[in-house]
């Protein structure tokens, strides 16, 4: 056996991929040859094992080079247990500097717990109010309104509640998906001091955070905004491979109309339209919002991971936030053992 190795999707027979990727997670998944096509082309990052000129593994990230979401790891039954530690050890290396999640395949939890992921609390998939958790692997979801043991540390998270600084009866909020006209310096403040920085001069609005915040939401191929007459209160986007899945970002709302509802619809109305467009839409949260999200239409994710960067490394959390984040490693649920 002699495993090399190609970090580009040109020359990729999609129909040999397609065959691949059959055998591991079914018909369901992989569709066919143009589907899994259209799924790697808009995705970002990849990795293909080939045993001389037979593909035998893949896998493939979406990122908007901060956040990335891996996918589709697969490898031919005969390969198993041989390289999968080195096409995720590519993958990271190719995401390094970026925040890496995975949702991983129900039994594949420890494959990446391996590989220097951890198992994180607060993701979360919208599965819409019409019971489409049906059409996910068993044993992909907690129930709904799971709740850890140990879930809020509201007196030591750093996400404080803020006091209503504008009266319900005096907004009066429309919603839209569109992103003509937006003011990128107001979604950036939103996005600021949304999470508790409520003195502007916390938060400087540069213009280097404006051109970040306006292309960050330019390449989302979904946006979801909220207004109070002309005035942008709230705010989230996506990104996605424009086949299956799909990564939600940025949900923030003024901290001068928290608590009104508006994060809720902003975020269910992103995600009905991912989910119109036949997408899976994923999202990962702090600790202080599990509660937001720990209602119907929200389940949470069982098998999702993290991998820490070089940042996170440098300056670990505090053993409040470490709880509130992860699981102890190795952690399993009782129908795992």
């Amino acid at each position: 056996m002699s495993i090399t190795y190609r970090e580009s999707i040109d020359n990729i027979d999609y129909s040999e991929l397609n065959t691949l990727l059959r055998q591991v997670f079914g018909t369901d998944k992989a569709k066919n040859a143009k589907h899994t096509k259209k799924a790697f082309i808009n995705s970002q990052n990849f990795v293909f094992a080939y045993d001389d000129q037979k593909l035998v593994g893949a896998i493939r990230a979406i990122s908007d080079g901060e956040w990335a979401v891996i996918y589709d790891i697969a490898v031919s039954k005969e390969y198993e247990g041989t390289i999968e530690k080195d096409i995720i050890k590519r993958l990271v290396s190719q995401l390094k500097g970026q925040h890496i999640f995975v949702n991983a395949r129900v039994g594949d939890v420890g494959l990446f717990e391996d590989n220097g992921f951890q198992r994180t609390k607060t993701a979360y998939t919208y599965v819409g109010f019409d019971g489409y958790e049906k059409n996910y692997q068993r044993g992909y979801f907690l129930p709904l309104g799971y709740r850890f043991e140990n879930e809020f540390f509201k007196n030591t998270l750093p996400f404080p509640e803020h006091k209503k600084a504008v009266g319900k009866d005096k907004i009066k909020i429309a919603y839209s998906l569109e992103r003509e006209g937006i003011d990128y310096e107001r979604v950036a403040k939103i996005i600021g001091t949304a999470f508790g920085r409520k003195n502007d001069t916390e938060f400087e609005i540069t213009k280097e955070k404006v051109d970040r915040t306006k292309y960050l939401f330019d390449i989302s191929e979904y946006v979801s905004f909220a207004y109070d007459g002309d005035k942008l209160v709230g705010v989230s986007r996506a990104i996605t491979d424009g086949a299956q899945e799909a990564y939600i970002q940025n949900v923030a709302v003024d901290p001068d109309y928290q608590g009104y509802g508006i994060g809720w619809q902003v975020v269910v109305n992103l995600g009905e339209e991912i989910q119109k467009n036949g997408l899976n839409p994923f999202l990962h949260t702090h600790p202080g919002a599990v509660g937001f999200y720990s209602h119907k239409g929200f389940l949470r994710n069982k098998t999702a991971l993290d991998y820490r960067n070089e940042e996170e490394e440098l300056h670990p959390m505090t053993p409040e936030m470490e709880q509130g984040f992860y699981l102890p490693k190795g952690y399993r649920f009782v129908d795992e053992l």
